[in-house]
């Protein structure tokens, strides 16, 4: 795992928690966008992954 995986698996998890903290606060609705982003970096993490 080099640098690039490893930056986009550890924001996947941080915006994973803020969106769970976020979602139990204010809703889904208001915190959906942050979970989104999530599904973005693991994504990426995948496609990094897969091109090494």
């Amino acid at each position: 795992m080099n640098l690039k995986q490893t930056i986009y698996i550890a924001l996947a998890v941080v915006t994973l928690v803020i969106g769970i903290h976020q979602s139990m606060v204010n809703g889904i609705l208001h915190s959906y966008w942050i979970l989104m982003l999530s599904v973005i970096f693991v994504m990426l993490f995948r496609l990094e992954r897969r091109d090494t």
